[in-house]
């Protein structure tokens, strides 16, 4: 049976369409490596081929002449460190936990944040997150230190930042395994049905579950607090042509021209990150309760 990706998951192949084809390249300049870091996220590079060739040419006419542009589109962890070594990136869309994970490691420095579109709706973005951890509506747990078993997401491909974001607590001290998945629909059926105790979720997968016949055998037990989206970030400080790749990415909201690709992106443009946020969500992950470097 074929399967379809689901729009909202399809938005986060779109964010790293731009640098998945080059642009036009020249003798003169070495291109700008771009990853777009989603775990779990479904996809192919070809699938998301027609926005990343709109993106693409919007980004070249907004830097030097002759820059080019390149990159991948990562969903799986394994992948990163390779192309990493090879691509030599400079610029990276990564989700939150990843981030927290690895930003020492990369020595990135957040410079925007990704301003998704709620669900069904149209206008300004959201400027923050909330992870949510979705049981059965037969499920009588009081609270989610009393469930057992298996918990699911596409979060879980990043355990350790997610349990601490949303729990406060290792992954390893959880009641329950975090499993990985990217199929969020069947995990929500067996959620329903028992298979597994819940399900760990965005704000995006969780309106659009919920807007689903699935989603009113689901029930909220636990959410985090507010969160900051995807982040975009510079490998070490950013040199003139990234701060042209900032500035172009940033001015999109402002740009008529840029209206319908941003409509396609299923974003309201790239906007300030919440700083204080960020040292805050940082700060609680680095602690001892949390994790440690």
């Amino acid at each position: 049976m074929r399967r379809h990706l689901h729009p909202l998951l399809i938005r986060a192949i779109w964010f790293g369409a731009a640098w998945l084809l080059p642009t036009a390249p020249t003798a003169a300049a070495a291109p700008i490596h771009f990853l777009l870091i989603q775990p779990g996220s479904p996809g192919t590079t070809e699938e998301a081929a027609p926005v990343i060739g709109r993106l693409a040419d919007y980004l070249a006419q907004h830097l030097p002449k002759g820059t080019a542009v390149a990159g991948l589109y990562l969903n799986s962890i394994d992948q990163v460190p390779p192309a990493v070594a090879k691509q030599k990136p400079r610029v990276a869309i990564v989700t939150l936990p990843y981030y927290l994970e690895h930003r020492a490691v990369y020595d990135w420095r957040p410079q925007l944040a990704t301003r998704p579109l709620p669900t069904g709706q149209a206008g300004g973005g959201k400027t923050e997150d909330h992870y949510h951890l979705l049981v059965s509506t037969t499920n009588s747990a009081a609270g989610w230190e009393t469930l057992s078993g298996e918990v699911a997401g596409t979060l879980c491909f990043t355990p350790e930042p997610v349990a601490r974001l949303l729990f406060n607590r290792p992954a390893a001290a959880l009641p329950f395994h975090c499993q990985p998945t990217d199929r969020l629909l069947r995990a929500s059926r067996q959620v329903a049905r028992g298979e597994l105790a819940g399900l760990v979720v965005t704000d995006e997968q969780y309106t659009s579950l919920m807007a689903l016949p699935e989603g009113t055998s689901l029930k909220e037990l636990h959410a985090t607090g507010p969160l900051v989206p995807p982040l975009v970030v510079t490998f070490g400080p950013p040199d003139a042509p990234l701060e042209a790749v900032i500035n172009a990415l940033r001015g999109m909201k402002n740009d008529p021209s840029a209206h319908d690709l941003l409509g396609e992106l299923r974003t309201d443009g790239f906007g300030p990150i919440d700083s204080a946020a960020l040292e805050r969500i940082q700060s609680e992950f680095e602690k001892p309760s949390g994790r440690t470097r």
